[in-house]
């Protein structure tokens, strides 16, 4: 099938066709990892549809990888039984906007000078430049739905075909006649809202359509019914379990509260840590004196399977639907959440807690049932591995690992390690069992998950200790950026607007007419 070639940086494809001319470079690209995924690709008529499932907030407490079995994702669990797993998967960032802006741009917070949730990223790069105008502009009808950049409102909506936009509040959205009147003869309703420390919760009366998620699935459903004569990229965002944690209460009484484990955790956990990371947060302090610990996690796994219904619900309609057999799936969470370990809740963190997350991905061909990997990888390693599954190379300023090797096979060699940003100059990289963290002042943080996997002991200080990991700490260090770029200098290289340095209000248009 023809594409359309406008992309920019798309050229270095005929060199790869001058170079299969060559016998001997054939039968080395005949044994790869990248043409056994391009093989997949070119048996089908058309190229293969990409579906992406992205979840807000949605740390390592799920099924499939083992952590906390007391959370009930069945979907998402199913999900990971019919491809590979990574086990250990890591933001690029431990905050909304900059952890997806760095997926959806290709350039790392380092790269870019996006850190912060109020810096809009179309201040840093220009039109066209981001993932769902790379797949745009290669033939693909691309749609978009829910959270997927860290504003919906300001998706370029030159870049997308279709955009559904309904999220005005995340409890709130616009019904049509029909559905209002479902609403209204249910009777009377009520909400119960309380807060936990600074949590808010709202164990919510009615069913799962009294939240966004729900319609934004039902669209998403409704458009893996249909058959598309283009090759889709869909991006689907669900915002739960993002707070307010505020879910059906049905989602609320699979969790009585009695039987709600805490995750393991050390009173005098932060005793070693640099100064500034030394001290208990305020939150946490005060959900302790609240006993409010166990009713928080209820409220957060509630939150989680609500979320992991709606996962199910578009998943369903992919496997019921007419394109089950051409579609690649990836599922991913934009960054851990902390439960109270380390005396904290939230993200904005380098530890395990605040930069782990689901990272799931089937592709047709490519992909075995039921696998997993321990080996460390992060997100940013997205767009690489898409372009290349589906036969394209991406903009050479896209940053990034290609997973293919690893798709195909768990055990593959592998010797890059997840890099983690969160803020200026602050980074954590994850290579085999080990963390190192490094903050802009220059003060360390190393642990060994191998023997400390909840990261109670920094080595970082203790000579005696470090000196056999000597070899690997110089290979992550030497892992870490080499530039740490402010916004407005990435903006004069990636052709940015400086007129969209911070978020603004932007009206938002549904592009359904």
């Amino acid at each position: 099938m023809k594409r359309t070639e406008r992309w920019l940086f798309n050229h270095q494809n005929k060199h790869r066709a001058l170079a299969l001319t060559c016998v001997t470079l054939v039968s080395t690209w005949l044994s790869s990892p990248v043409h056994a995924a391009t093989e997949a690709q070119s048996s089908s008529q058309k190229p293969m549809n990409i579906l992406m499932i992205a979840v807000d907030d949605l740390n390592h407490w799920v099924g499939n990888l083992n952590r906390n079995q007391q959370v009930k994702t069945p979907n998402i669990d199913a999900l990971a039984s019919k491809g590979m797993s990574f086990q250990r998967a890591y933001a690029p960032a431990a905050i909304c906007n900059a952890t997806r802006s760095a997926m959806m741009t290709g350039l790392r917070p380092s790269t870019s000078g996006v850190y912060s949730n109020g810096r809009d990223w179309r201040s840093v790069v220009g039109p066209h430049r981001s993932l769902p105008a790379f797949f745009k502009a290669n033939g693909y009808k691309t749609l978009g739905g829910g959270k997927i950049f860290h504003k919906d409102s300001v998706a370029r909506l030159e870049e997308w075909d279709y955009y559904y936009f309904q999220n005005k509040h995340p409890e709130t959205f616009s019904l049509s006649t029909e559905e209002q009147a479902e609403v209204d003869a249910r009777g009377p309703e009520k909400n119960n809202r309380y807060k936990i420390g600074k949590l808010p919760i709202s164990e919510l009366a009615g069913g799962d359509d009294v939240l966004n998620d729900y319609h934004v699935a039902r669209w998403a459903s409704a458009e893996l019914s249909k058959t598309h004569e283009q090759p889709f990229f869909m991006s689907v965002g669900i915002f739960r379990p993002h707070l307010p944690w505020a879910v059906p209460k049905k989602y609320f009484e699979m969790y009585p509260e009695q039987s709600i484990e805490l995750p393991p955790y050390k009173e005098d956990d932060l005793a070693d840590l640099p100064k500034g990371k030394n001290k208990p947060a305020v939150e946490h302090t005060m959900i302790l004196k609240e006993g409010g610990w166990k009713r928080a996690i209820r409220a957060y796994l509630a939150s989680v399977t609500y979320a992991d219904a709606q996962v199910g619900r578009v998943l369903e309609a992919l496997e019921n639907g007419p394109n089950k057999d051409n579609t690649m799936i990836v599922l991913w969470g934009d960054h851990g959440w902390h439960l109270g370990e380390k005396h904290r809740w939230r993200k904005f963190a380098l530890w395990e807690e605040a930069t782990r997350t689901p990272y799931i991905w089937v592709v047709p061909g490519v992909t075995t049932p039921n696998s997993a990997t321990e080996t460390p990888v992060d997100l940013q390693s997205i767009w690489q591995t898409m372009a290349n599954i589906s036969g394209l190379d991406a903009p050479n300023y896209v940053e990034g690992e290609n997973l293919i090797p690893l798709l195909e096979n768990a055990n593959a060699s592998w010797h890059t390690p997840a890099l983690t940003t969160q803020g200026y100059k602050n980074h954590a990289v994850r290579y085999k069992q080990l963390r190192l963290i490094q903050y802009a002042n220059g003060t360390e943080e190393f642990y060994d998950h191998s023997v400390d996997p909840y990261e109670w002991e920094n080595l970082a200080g203790q000579p005696a200790k470090l000196a056999p990991y000597a070899a690997d700490i110089a290979k992550m260090r030497n892992y870490l950026p080499t530039h740490n770029r402010e916004w407005n200098e990435a903006s004069k290289l990636y052709g940015g607007d400086p007129a969209y340095a911070k978020f603004k209000k932007t009206k938002m248009v549904d592009t359904n007419d």
